[in-house]
């Protein structure tokens, strides 16, 4: 890899948030990557939901500039939060270690549910209440 390539840091995600199992309108959804320190440099992006309780992101990549140059183990921590009527949710915390898109789930694309009343918990190797379908 060249350092004109790019280097994905959050790959694209699909979802839909639901509470008691219905589709949750106008829950907004901040995702964001802590890959540097300088925070300038750590995107954030927002979504709301759609009467169907839908959300989406594009993939974040960067340039990998020296990045693949230089030999270190890549290291970014994910976070998606839903706000909803007051309330937030810790709906995915993953600490991704490769520059490959699709990294998070070995590969498959990233479509979730996020069920509002499940408790946040352990799914494989990411934390929250939004689970891989």
């Amino acid at each position: 890899m060249g350092v004109f390539d790019r280097v994905v840091l959050f790959s694209e995600v699909h979802g839909t948030v639901l509470k008691d199992g219905k589709p949750v309108e106008g829950a907004e959804l901040i995702q964001k990557v802590l890959w540097s320190e300088n925070e300038e440099k750590n995107p954030e992006q927002r979504a709301v939901t759609d009467a169907k309780g839908v959300f989406g992101f594009p993939k974040i990549e960067r340039s990998a500039g020296l990045l693949r140059m230089i030999p270190a183990q890549p290291m970014m921590l994910q976070t998606i939060v839903i706000r909803y009527q007051g309330v937030e949710y810790i709906a995915w915390r993953y600490g991704k270690g490769s520059y490959d898109n699709n990294s998070e789930l070995d590969g498959r694309p990233m479509n979730l549910v996020c069920e509002l009343t499940r408790p946040p918990e352990h799914e494989g190797k990411h934390f929250g209440i939004c689970k891989a379908v």
